[in-house]
């Protein structure tokens, strides 16, 4: 594939490099570095919520209704219904309980039942309803007082709360509190029969959901199709809801979601009921398919269900999400859509791949696996990571380097480019610009390329615009380095 691009001393003078050389990205937080000025749409009204902002404030409803619609046609059938800072918060054992028990007590079996619908009567009888919807989820007391996540084998887990318990990394287990996951290990993928039995055993303990990674955060490693498949049957038959973690697959691994890849994807039958999203979607959530394992036993056939059902949701909270929080996710997704970034992410997946394949097709020092991940979710060793001066995303005591690049870069849907850019004659003309930027701005390298960390040193390469922390391990790695 041939990618047109300007001459080295055009380039210098341009405002958007080819390609740059930070695949940190804010841990993948960041998508494009034009964030959302490509979108008419989220511009015009950012600009007006500048001059007028009471104005667009009026307009919020229709504004969160408009990233509703394009979130569900987007992500092809999942609705957001519940929006948080980070995804820390959403993955709680607490908040997925009680967004399950919210769609299942609002759903057309209770809202259209005169002897349930609290809508249709004028005196309501809560523990009767309370009662239908334990005996339709399968709950007892238990998943209500003490509700529990199960986790399959390869989850990133998360910074704090309960699934800070499973983190490979000992600074996240510290902060681990609240009930510990029931944890489904690859062993127990051998036949349906032991994966069934241990699904049972989950659901008696308290477990509200099954959560599990397609491709594992930490290393790249990929969750096998078919374990993918015999988990939707085993969860089908024991009702109980699965949640995929889509907070960094979501638009970057080839499809809009990891799980709507054709391997994962399949016929379209026996879907994951509920993702979660976030990075650089730019707001956190939990997002609800309708028709999925556990959901379509509520129901919900028609579109005006379901928008009543999340309109209840919401109006729980003062404000579900803030305007200019809410702008920058519209603008996001619109620009997802118009630039085609599931396909571009597989482009760009492919041409990266390439370039290592090349750069290390001769080297005997290196054995197994070079390369992990799907789309432009990328991950190599971590010792080879050194040898192209970037800035990657690491876990701190992990052997992987994740590349996580933005999804706008004109050079790196192209190998050839990639390298030219990268490491070839023009990579050092792109990173002096940088450096002269940075120092005309006072800023410099935003991450350690050593770890991964915010980088606070001043101690930084301005020949190849890298950096380290400053912590002695980091500072004696990135002193040995070897300039482009």
């Amino acid at each position: 594939m041939t990618v047109t691009v300007k001459t080295a001393s055009e380039e210098v003078h341009s405002a958007e490099v080819p390609l740059d050389h930070d695949f940190h990205n804010a841990w993948g937080a960041i998508y494009s570095n034009s964030a959302f000025i490509k979108d008419d749409r989220a511009r015009q009204v950012w600009e007006e919520y500048t001059v007028n902002p009471m104005r667009v404030e009026q307009q919020y409803h229709l504004l969160l209704n408009e990233y509703t619609d394009r979130f569900r046609s987007f992500f092809q059938g999942y609705w957001p219904n519940t929006f948080h800072a980070h995804v820390s918060d959403v993955l709680n054992p607490t908040t997925i309980a009680s967004l399950i028990l919210h769609a299942a007590s609002t759903c057309p079996l209770v809202v259209e039942d005169p002897a349930l619908s609290p809508l249709l009567k004028d005196d309501p009888q809560p523990e009767k309803l309370q009662q239908f919807v334990w005996n339709l989820l399968g709950w007892n007391e238990t998943h209500i007082k003490t509700p529990k996540l199960a986790i399959v084998d390869g989850i990133y887990g998360s910074g704090y709360g309960p699934l800070a318990h499973s983190s490979d990394e000992w600074e996240y287990r510290i902060l681990g509190s609240g009930l510990e996951s029931f944890y489904i290990s690859r062993n127990d993928f051998m036949t349906e029969e032991k994966l069934l039995k241990k699904l049972i055993e989950a659901k008696q303990s308290g477990c509200v959901a099954v959560v599990c990674d397609l491709v594992n955060a930490s290393d790249g490693s990929i969750f096998p199709p078919e374990y993918f498949r015999l988990l939707r049957v085993c969860c089908d038959k024991v009702r109980m809801c699965l949640l995929v973690d889509e907070a960094m697959t979501a638009i970057r691994c080839g499809a809009p979601l990891v799980s709507k890849r054709p391997e994962y994807f399949e016929d379209g039958s026996n879907q994951p009921d509920m993702i979660a999203f976030g990075k650089g979607m730019g707001v956190s959530g939990v997002a609800i398919n309708y028709k999925g394992l556990m959901m379509r036993h509520m129901a919900y056939q028609k579109e005006e269900q379901i928008r009543l059902s999340i309109s209840f949701w919401r109006a729980m909270v003062t404000r579900p999400i803030g305007i200019p929080v809410l702008i920058g996710a519209l603008g996001t997704l619109n620009v997802a859509v118009a630039e085609n970034w599931p396909a571009r992410s597989e482009q760009i997946g492919k041409a990266f791949r390439e370039f290592i394949t090349r750069h290390t097709k001769n080297d005997d020092t290196l054995e197994g696996e070079i390369c992990r991940g799907l789309g432009a979710f990328i991950a190599i060793p971590r010792e080879m990571n050194r040898r192209f001066n970037v800035m990657a995303a690491f876990r701190r005591q992990g052997s992987w380097a994740r590349w996580i690049p933005k999804l706008n870069m004109a050079a790196a849907v192209d190998s050839e480019a990639i390298e030219r850019y990268l490491i070839g004659f023009d990579a050092k003309l792109l990173r002096r610009k940088m450096t002269e930027e940075a120092k005309h701005l006072g800023t410099k390298p935003l991450w350690c390329c050593i770890c991964g960390f915010d980088q606070t040193n001043d101690d930084w390469c301005r020949t190849c615009f890298i950096a380290n922390c400053g912590t002695e391990s980091c500072a004696k790695s990135f002193s040995s380095h070897k300039c482009l």
